[in-house]
């Protein structure tokens, strides 16, 4: 039962609050109408019509109810406000009189209705009321309207204090659900102020276009302005925009209303520096749903972002030399293995590896060794181009991708280069060392590079070198494979 009588939940706030003003006003009515009819029928038998008039308001009331209850909050105030008017407005003229006393019932019932469908509505309605009010009167004045007015006895008395009674329960009531409504605005001003003020990420209020109204102490910190240098600062002034037209195409979504996920950017601080910032904006909306601002959240992720880049350094890069190790090299191959691209370029794979790299470790101690590897690193680096690859992938064995080479001379002129490079005499340490390699490699098509292991054949190919007297490069020879 509790439930029938419920007020539907509505998911705007404005809607809820015209719903309980609905509920109030409908609750007042038919209250009205059921003790006027009651008395009429006890005390004033000659005025028969007022029991019609009470039947069909209160139909028109529990009608207006049920379509309160299925969600339609304005055909339901609309509902009493054309049958409450028709009724009372007749009444005034045919009954009442002028002189009569349901101008209040008018005010009660149909202006109150018409402020639950909206101001404009309850502003047309009081409009039509005074306007037919006055008609009524001036056909009264010329003789035209003899209504039969109300005597001035303990009915009139009984219903002009059953009006005044439901007006001021109904402002009552009105002004509780006001005050309430006050008390939870206020309530949900302060914990946003509150949120703004002391939550530990930056926020910045922004203009439609894209310029700085206000923002939060934590904010100004961040990025080391001052609220007087911030305030008025366009988003271009402080944001380094990495990709432009990203930038643009998510503030036009931001400003059509559409939610973006969190998204990193790079902010300019007021010293120059940059800082990597965890980040959300949204549209903020006004009461009447206009778009008012743009809110941003950001959080510095400056140091998180470093220490990422720290863990991939040293998940996919070899401490000593800083080169790719195995694990980046394979995720190379397999991206250029799985390739769609539909040309004849050629990808080669050289196999490089130290000879007799163990006498240096044993002569001039592990210091020297690594810093042998490290100098042939470098050695390597310095012989390919940068769209190719090296990386070290143990001990002293290294690892080179050539990729979109045109040739087998062009790869044969790099493997010549790298044998000579790493040939020259390295000095540290007063130490004189010299060093050479043996390099197998093997090469095919981009589009059959799937079909080839070429880390396998040229390593096969590397040890020919090594079988062959070492210090030279050698092809791998599918016709002779050992």
């Amino acid at each position: 039962m509790k439930e029938l009588f419920r007020v539907p939940d509505f998911p705007d706030i404005e809607q809820q609050r015209h719903a309980k003003i609905l509920v109030v006003t409908q609750f007042a009515a038919i209250i009205m109408a059921l003790l006027i009819v009651v008395f009429t029928v006890i005390f004033t038998s000659g005025h028969p019509e007022v029991i019609y008039y009470g039947i069909v308001g209160m139909v028109a009331i529990v009608s207006s109810f049920v379509l309160l209850k299925m969600g339609k909050i304005k055909a339901s105030g609309w509902i009493i406000v054309i049958l409450g008017w028709a009724i009372l407005t007749l009444d005034l003229a045919l009954i009442s009189g002028i002189r009569g006393v349901n101008v209040l019932g008018q005010v009660l019932i149909v202006m109150f209705a018409g402020l639950a469908i909206s101001g404009r509505a309850a502003m047309i309605i009081i409009v039509v009321n005074m306007v037919a009010n006055f008609l009524i009167l001036s056909l009264e004045q010329k003789g035209i309207l003899v209504p039969t007015p109300l005597p001035a006895n303990f009915t009139r008395w009984f219903i002009q204090t059953i009006y005044t009674g439901l007006v001021a329960t109904y402002i009552w009531r009105v002004d509780t659900l006001i005050k309430n409504a006050l008390d939870k605005s206020q309530n949900t001003a302060d914990q946003y102020r509150a949120l703004f003020e002391r939550t530990s990420d930056g926020v910045v209020i922004m203009d439609l276009d894209w310029k700085i109204i206000s923002s939060n102490e934590q904010a100004l910190r961040m990025l080391g302005f001052s609220e007087k240098e911030f305030v008025g600062l366009d988003a271009k002034q402080w944001n380094s925009y990495k990709d432009p037209e990203l930038t643009k195409e998510r503030q036009a979504k931001i400003l059509k209303g559409d939610n973006l996920p969190t998204f990193e950017e790079s902010l300019i601080k007021k010293d120059g520096t940059k800082i990597t910032v965890e980040m959300s904006q949204t549209l903020v909306y006004d009461t009447d749903l206009n778009p008012q601002h743009i809110q941003c959240i950001m959080r510095d992720i400056t140091v998180r972002k470093m220490y990422e880049r720290e863990l991939k350094q040293q998940a996919l890069f070899d401490p000593l030399t800083n080169l790719p190790n195995r694990i980046l090299f394979e995720n190379q191959y397999q991206i250029l293995s799985s390739s769609q691209a539909d040309d004849k370029c050629l990808v080669a794979v050289l196999f490089v590896d130290l000879d007799d790299f163990k006498l240096v470790n044993d002569t001039y101690g592990h210091g020297a060794g690594d810093r042998v590897l490290q100098i042939v690193g470098a050695r390597l680096q310095a012989s390919i181009r940068d769209s190719d690859t090296v990386a070290r992938i143990g001990g002293d064995e290294f690892i080179i991708i050539l990729d979109n080479m045109q040739h087998k001379d062009d790869v044969r002129k790099i493997a010549q280069k790298i044998r000579q490079n790493i040939s020259k005499p390295m000095s540290f340490e007063e130490h004189k060392i010299n060093i050479t390699a043996s390099i197998g490699i093997n090469f095919t098509e981009k589009t059959k590079l799937s079909e080839n292991d070429l880390v396998k054949t040229s390593d096969t190919a590397m040890y020919q070198v090594k079988e062959d007297g070492k210090n030279d490069f050698r092809f791998y020879d599918p016709k002779n494979p050992t």
